[in-house]
């Protein structure tokens, strides 16, 4: 497991690191600045500006402007923002752990909804349950996410039992504020998890070892829980952490339409401002808790899965062997 997780994080910090040349890259050759809404300001000179270029660092080279940031985040600091007048990590800090919430709420919403009918519909084939998993397969993967944003809009406006916007009075960790927009982001995932639930559980439970439990006498329920879901877990699992990362770097949509103080609705202030320290915090961020996730993943699949953990043993001890061999 720590020989997973070294070699997991050793290919996060080359991830991480060919994202931000790219990112400073693409952002530079979009041209403008935090400083070229100045110029249409008529109080303001082009001496003045130029000045400020200066102090900034924008007028150096682009090598060397990301050389400074890399340097700056080696020791642990982001960089301040143009727009806040305030260090990166003091803005991202609070909008990073909404985002964290309102992305796990999302997920356990999906994961109920998904267990519950995807296991009715398993155990219930062609039966009206299973058609109706069908129905919302198809209406949860085919309604954009800013449909749903709208709606839930609309809905918030006209019952006034959900505040939108609420999170940045502090009440991110309220559950009737943060569960509107944690269920326009969980419709897509219900699709995804129900489908591979009702078709992967439906599978195992025709499998030999099912047919041996239920010779035993255990009941049903037992069978299903403890022995037929666990083997239809692996590509749950898989997608729960690819979700995870998504989730915190797609909610765009949903936090800048419902008001959700995160890490979506900052990233569409740095474009708007040309903010590049936020904008490449807010990319640096997203892109780690992507990895994280797809860590995450991969740690719980060998749990869940026995062969996986014997496989990752029988490597390392062949490898061991061959290391230990002397050469011919």
């Amino acid at each position: 497991m720590l020989k997973l997780i070294l070699s997991r994080s050793l290919q996060g910090i080359v991830v991480l690191l060919v994202v931000s040349v790219l990112t400073f890259s693409l952002l530079a050759a979009a041209g403008g600045d935090a400083l070229t809404a100045l110029r249409n300001d008529p109080l303001v000179t082009e001496k003045t500006i130029e000045e400020q270029r200066h102090i900034y660092g924008l007028d150096q080279p682009l090598a060397v402007r990301y050389a400074r940031w890399l340097g700056s985040l080696a020791r642990g600091q982001m960089g301040e923002s143009f727009f806040f007048r305030a260090p990166v990590w003091t803005i991202l800090r609070p909008r990073l752990l909404s985002t964290l919430s309102l992305a796990v709420t999302a997920l356990l919403i999906a994961w109920i909804i998904a267990l519950a009918l995807g296991s009715m519909a398993a155990r219930r084939p062609r039966s009206w349950i299973d058609k109706l998993c069908g129905v919302v397969i198809m209406l949860a993967s085919s309604t954009p996410r800013i449909v749903l944003a709208l709606a839930a809009l609309a809905f918030a406006a006209s019952t006034s039992l959900f505040s939108i916007g609420a999170g940045e009075k502090g009440a991110a960790g309220s559950l009737l504020n943060i569960l509107l927009p944690a269920l326009v982001l969980a419709v897509p995932l219900v699709a995804l998890f129900l489908a591979q639930v009702r078709d992967g559980l439906g599978r195992a439970l025709r499998e030999e070892f099912v047919q041996v439990a239920r010779a035993k006498g255990l009941s049903e329920r037992v069978v299903t829980l403890r022995h037929a879901l666990r083997a239809a877990l692996n590509p749950l699992i898989t997608i729960f952490g690819y979700s995870l990362g998504n989730l915190v770097g797609g909610s765009v949509i949903v936090e800048t339409v419902l008001g959700w103080p995160g890490l979506g609705q900052l990233s569409v202030i740095a474009v708007r401002s040309r903010d590049v320290p936020l904008l490449m915090g807010v990319v640096l961020v997203t892109a780690t808790a992507v990895l994280i996730g797809n860590l995450i993943a991969d740690i719980l699949l060998r749990f869940n899965d026995p062969r996986l953990r014997e496989d990752a043993t029988r490597r390392a001890i062949t490898s061991n062997n061959m290391a230990a061999t002397p050469a011919a």
